[in-house]
C-alpha cells in the first residue's frame, strides 16, 4: 500500500477488523492463569492483612479491565501517529521516570523511591517507560534509517539514551528495571543492524555500570552472595532463595494441586509479587512451569514474527521493541524464581500483583495487535492490487506502463 493510501485509511474500520487472534488468545491464556495464580498466591495475606481473602484479585480483576481498555486504545492509534509523537514520548517519558523526585509525587517503600503518586493512584513509572522507550526508540530508529547502524547516530546517539532513561529507573533504586530498559534499547538497536563490534561494546558498557552499581550498595552484593551460596545464610541472603527450591520440589512434575502449596503460608515474603512464579511450581508442577514458559515464548515468538511483517520500518521496530518490553521481565522473574540469576525486583507480566505491570504489559500488547492489522492491511491492499491488475485490459496496462515510465 502506498504511504497515501495508508494515510487515507488510516482511521478506517478495516484496519481492525482482523486484529491478530493467536496474539490474543496467548494474553487471554496468560492473564487467565496470571489470575488464577495470583488468587492462589494472595488469599492467606489477604485475609490476615486485608478486608477479604479477595481483595488482591479483585485489584487486579480492576487493573486487567484498564489495562484491556489502555490495550485497545493502543491499537487504535495508527502506527503513522505514534512516530509522529515520538519526541514528545520520550520528553513524557523522563518527566514521568522524575515524578519520583518531585513533592508531591513522592512515595517511598521499602527502602525505594521507584513509586509516585498521582491523586489517589500509585504507579511504577519503569514500568510505563518500558513502553514509552519503545515509541521513541521506533521514532529514532526509523527516522534514522541506514545511519542507526554506525556509530555516531546509531552507537553514541543512543548509548546516551540508554544513560538518560536508564540512568534515571537507577536513581529510583531499580537495577533491574534499568536493566531491562538497557536490554530494550540495546535490542532494537540490534534489529536496526547495529554493527556487532558496536552491540558488545553495548554489552561491555552496560555491565560494568551494572557491576558498579552492585558494590555502590551492600545489600546488592549480599544479594549476589547469597545467591551463589545460599546454605552459607540460609536465615538471611540464602532464605527466599532456599524456600524457592522448596517450593518447586514439593511440586515435582505434576504440582501439589491448586491452592495447596505450602510455601505460600508466609514462608516466602511478597509471593504474590516477584517470587509468583514459585507457586506455579508448587502448585502445578514441573508442567505448569513448562505452560508458563510456553505461553512467554510464544508470545515471544509470535511478536518477532509480526515483526518480519510489518509493512515498514517503524512497525518493525515497534514490533520488536514491544515483544522484549514483555518477555524480558518475563523471563528475568522466572530465571529469578529458579536461582539461575540474582534476584531483580521484577514483576511476572499478566501474574504478579500490581497495576503498572499489567497495564504496560497490555499496552505493549496494543502496540504488536496495531502492527499485525497494518501487515494485514497491506496484504490485503497488494492482493488487490494484484487482482485489479489481472483483469485489467492488456492495452490499458502497456498504455499505464508507459506512462509510469514517461
Amino acid at each position: 500500500m502506498s504511504a497515501e493510501g495508508r494515510e487515507k485509511g488510516a482511521w478506517s474500520l478495516s484496519a481492525y477488523a482482523r486484529p491478530d487472534t493467536v496474539l490474543v488468545a496467548l494474553v487471554v491464556l496468560l492473564a487467565g492463569v496470571g489470575l488464577a495464580t495470583l488468587l492462589s498466591a494472595s488469599y492467606l495475606r489477604a485475609e490476615l492483612y486485608e478486608s477479604s481473602p479477595y481483595y488482591y484479585f479483585r485489584n487486579q480483576s480492576v487493573r486487567l479491565a484498564i489495562g484491556a481498555f489502555c490495550c485497545l486504545a493502543a491499537f487504535m492509534v495508527p502506527i503513522r501517529l505514534w512516530m509522529r509523537i515520538g519526541p514528545a514520548v520520550g520528553v513524557l517519558t523522563v518527566i514521568l521516570l522524575l515524578l519520583p523526585f518531585l513533592p508531591g509525587f513522592q512515595e517511598e517503600a521499602m527502602g525505594a523511591t521507584r513509586w509516585a503518586k498521582i491523586i489517589w493512584v500509585k504507579i511504577q513509572p519503569s514500568e510505563f517507560a518500558k513502553a514509552g522507550i519503545v515509541i521513541y526508540m521506533a521514532w529514532s530508529l526509523a527516522n534514522k534509517g541506514e545511519l542507526a547502524r554506525g556509530f555516531w547516530y546509531g552507537f553514541v546517539t543512543h548509548t546516551l539514551v540508554i544513560m538518560v532513561f536508564a540512568g534515571l529507573i537507577v536513581l529510583e533504586r531499580d537495577l533491574g528495571g534499568a536493566v531491562v530498559a538497557c536490554l530494550i534499547i540495546g535490542g532494537m538497536s540490534f534489529a536496526s543492524g547495529l554493527r556487532w563490534s558496536y552491540v558488545s561494546l553495548y554489552a561491555g558498557t552496560v555491565a560494568l555500570a551494572a557491576w558498579q552499581f552492585v558494590l555502590a550498595q551492600g545489600y546488592r552484593m549480599a544479594r549476589i552472595r547469597g545467591w551463589l551460596d545460599p546454605y552459607a545464610d540460609p536465615q538471611g541472603a540464602g532464605y527466599v532463595i532456599l524456600h524457592s527450591f522448596y517450593s518447586f520440589a514439593n511440586g515435582g512434575i505434576f504440582g501439589a494441586g491448586p491452592g495447596e502449596g505450602l510455601e505460600k503460608q508466609f514462608f516466602i515474603p511478597e509471593i504474590h509479587t516477584d517470587y509468583i512464579f514459585t507457586v506455579v511450581g508448587e502448585e502445578l508442577g514441573l508442567l505448569g512451569v513448562l505452560l508458563v514458559a510456553g505461553l512467554f515464548l510464544a508470545y515471544a515468538a509470535r511478536g518477532l514474527g509480526i515483526a518480519r511483517s510489518a509493512p515498514g520500518l517503524p512497525g518493525y521496530y515497534i514490533a520488536v521493541g514491544a515483544t522484549l518490553a514483555v518477555c524480558l521481565p518475563a523471563f528475568i522473574n522466572m530465571g529469578v524464581a529458579l536461582s539461575l540469576w540474582p534476584a531483580k525486583g521484577l514483576a511476572l507480566p499478566f501474574f504478579s500483583h500490581g497495576g503498572s505491570s499489567l497495564v504496560s504489559s497490555l499496552i505493549c500488547t496494543g502496540l504488536l495487535l496495531r502492527v499485525a492489522a497494518d501487515g494485514w492491511m497491506d496484504q490485503d491492499a497488494a492482493g488487490a492490487g494484484a487482482e485489479a491488475g489481472a483483469g485489467e485490459p492488456q492495452g490499458a496496462g502497456a498504455a499505464g506502463a508507459a506512462g509510469g515510465r514517461a
